[in-house]
C-alpha cells in the first residue's frame, strides 16, 4: 500500500511539473521578444530620431537667435534684452520676472564670448552680442514650451532602453526567477496535498487488504464498517456484504453438514431401535400371561413391570418416529392449498382461547405441502404453549398471516419465557435442546420443511417477553405438482 501511496504522490508531482517547463519557456520567449532586437532596435531608432530632430530644431533656434541678437544689439542701450519665442522684445517687467526666477543665468551669460553660439540654460537660450560702436548686450530667448521636457524624456527613454538591452539576461532572470519560485512553492503545496489525499485514499484500501487476509485466515466475524466515500467506500461496503454472505453460507453449510450427519445417524437408530421393540414388549407380555402361580404379589409385580416396559417401549417408538421423520424429510408434495383454511383448522384443533388467529383475507391459495406445513406449525404452536406454561402465563399463541407478493409471511408468536441470545444461534441444530425430554429435533424438522418449500425460517426472541418465529413461503411450485392439479 505504501507503494501505491508513493506512486500517487509521484504522479501528482509529475502532473504539477509538466506545465512548468513549457510555461517557463513561454515566459522567457515573451520577455526576449519584449526586449529583443525585433522590438528594441526599432524603438531605439525611433528614440534616436526624435533626439536628432530635437537637436536639429535646437540648432535652428540657436542660428535664428544669433541673427536676431546682432540685430537687437544695434538698436538698444540695455545690457539685457528678453525676446519671446517669436523674437519680439519683451518689457522690462517680464525681464525682471525672468531674472528673479533665474538669478544665476546673468553671471552665466557674462562669461559667454561675444562670438560664441547661443547656449541653453535650462529652458532659455542665451547669447552675447555687440554692435559696432556699442556695448555688449545679453539676449535671452525662451525655448518653445515642452521642448526641453520632450528632449529629456527621449534621452531618458533611450538610456533606459540601452541599459535594459545591456542587462537583458538579468532582466529576463528577474522575471523568470520569481515565477519559478512561486511555481515551485505551488508544486510543494500540490505535492503535500497530493500525499495527504493519497494516504487518505489508500488507508481504506490498506484496511481492506488486512481484512482480506483475516477473512482468508477463516475469521468471518471481521467487518470494516463504514470507511471512506465514493468508489472506495462502495468497495468497502461490498466487501462487508460479501463477508456477511460468506458467513451466512458457512453457517448454512455447517448446519446442512450437521443435519446430514444427524439424518444418517437417525436413520440408523430408527432402524436398529425399532426392530427389537416389538419382541421386547411381546416377551414381557408373554412372561406375564404365562405365569400360572397363585402368588398375587408376584402377579402384581409382573403387571407393574409389563406396564413400565409398555410405557418405555411406546416412548421409544415416539422417539423412533421422531428420528424417522427427521431422517426422511421427503420432498414436499406440492398442491394447491388454502392457507387460511389450514390455519383455521389449527385454531379449531387447539381452541380459540389457545390459538389466536389474525388473517386479513378470507382465502389465500398457493402451492405447498399441507401435511408437512401442518406438522411444522403444530410443532411451533406446541413450543409456544410450552414456553407460556414455563413462564406461568396464559397459554396463548398468535398466528399472523400477511400476504406478500409473490408469497406469504406467517408469524407464530408467544409471550412465554423467551430464548437467551446465546441459544438463538443453535436452536435449529438437531442435537440442541433445553427441555428435559426429546432429542431437540423439532425445530430442525420445521426448518427442513420450510427450506423444502423454498422458504425461510427466522426467529426473534427477548428473554422474559416471548418468541416469534417467522416463516416466509414463495407459494410457487418449487419441485413438482400433484397429479390432479397438473391435469386441471
Amino acid at each position: 500500500m505504501r507503494r501505491i501511496s508513493t506512486r500517487l504522490a509521484v504522479a501528482f508531482l509529475i502532473v504539477a511539473l509538466l506545465p512548468a517547463l513549457p510555461l517557463s519557456l513561454v515566459v522567457q520567449d515573451l520577455l526576449e521578444r519584449r526586449f529583443g532586437p525585433a522590438i528594441a532596435e526599432p524603438l531605439e531608432a525611433a528614440l534616436e530620431a526624435g533626439l536628432a530632430e530635437s537637436r536639429a530644431h535646437l540648432h535652428e533656434l540657436q542660428g535664428r537667435l544669433r541673427v536676431r541678437a546682432d540685430e537687437v544689439a544695434g538698436t538698444t542701450d540695455d545690457d539685457i534684452v528678453l525676446l519671446d519665442v517669436a523674437g519680439r522684445i519683451q518689457t522690462a517687467d517680464a525681464l525682471r520676472e525672468l531674472m528673479a526666477a533665474n538669478p544665476a543665468f546673468v553671471e552665466y551669460a557674462a562669461d559667454l564670448a561675444l562670438d560664441a553660439d547661443p547656449r541653453r540654460a535650462g529652458d532659455l537660450l542665451v547669447v552675447r552680442a555687440q554692435a559696432d560702436g556699442a556695448g555688449p548686450v545679453i539676449v535671452v530667448q525662451p525655448l518653445p514650451p515642452g521642448m526641453v521636457a520632450r528632449a529629456g524624456d527621449l534621452t531618458e527613454g533611450l538610456g533606459l532602453l540601452r541599459g535594459m538591452r545591456s542587462q537583458q539576461g538579468r532582466v529576463v532572470l528577474s522575471f523568470v526567477a520569481p515565477f519559478l519560485v512561486i511555481y515551485g512553492l505551488l508544486i510543494v503545496v500540490a505535492l503535500v496535498a497530493g500525499t495527504l489525499w493519497a494516504r487518505r485514499l489508500v488507508r481504506p484500501l490498506e484496511a481492506l487488504v488486512a481484512a482480506t487476509r483475516q477473512v482468508a485466515g477463516g475469521d468471518l466475524d471481521f467487518r470494516l464498517g463504514d470507511r471512506g466515500t465514493g468508489e472506495v467506500g462502495e468497495l468497502v461496503r461490498s466487501f462487508d456484504t460479501m463477508v456477511d454472505r460468506l458467513d451466512e453460507q458457512r453457517r448454512d453449510l455447517a448446519r446442512l453438514e450437521r443435519a446430514t450427519a444427524w439424518r444418517g445417524m437417525a436413520r440408523t437408530l430408527a432402524h436398529e431401535v425399532k426392530n427389537p421393540l416389538t419382541p421386547i414388549l411381546l416377551a414381557v407380555q408373554q412372561t406375564r400371561d404365562n405365569y400360572r402361580g397363585d402368588d398375587e404379589g408376584y402377579r402384581e409385580l409382573l403387571d407393574e413391570c409389563t406396564g413400565i416396559v409398555s410405557e418405555e417401549v411406546e416412548s421409544l417408538r415416539r422417539l423412533v418416529r421422531e428420528f424417522g421423520d427427521f431422517a426422511r424429510l421427503p420432498k414436499p408434495a406440492l398442491r394447491r392449498t388454502d392457507l387460511v383454511e389450514l390455519l383455521r383448522d389449527l385454531e379449531h384443533l387447539y381452541g380459540a382461547e389457545r390459538v389466536e388467529l389474525a388473517v386479513g383475507v378470507d382465502e389465500l391459495t398457493g402451492w405447498c405441502d399441507p401435511e408437512a406445513m401442518r406438522r411444522g406449525l403444530i410443532n411451533l404452536i406446541d413450543n409456544g404453549l410450552a414456553a407460556c406454561r414455563e413462564a406461568e402465563r396464559d397459554e396463548c399463541v398468535t398466528l399472523l398471516m400477511v400476504d406478500e407478493e409473490p408469497g406469504v409471511r406467517l408469524e407464530i408468536g408467544d409471550q412465554g419465557c423467551g430464548i437467551p441470545p446465546e441459544n438463538l444461534i443453535r436452536i435449529f441444530e438437531p442435537d440442541f435442546t433445553t427441555k428435559g425430554e426429546g432429542m431437540g429435533l423439532g425445530l430442525a424438522i420445521v426448518q427442513g420443511i420450510v427450506l423444502g418449500h423454498g422458504g425461510r425460517l427466522d426467529v426473534a426472541s427477548e428473554p422474559g417477553a416471548g418468541t416469534t418465529f417467522t416463516i416466509r413461503l414463495p407459494l410457487i411450485p418449487v419441485g413438482g405438482t400433484d397429479k390432479e392439479d397438473s391435469e386441471s
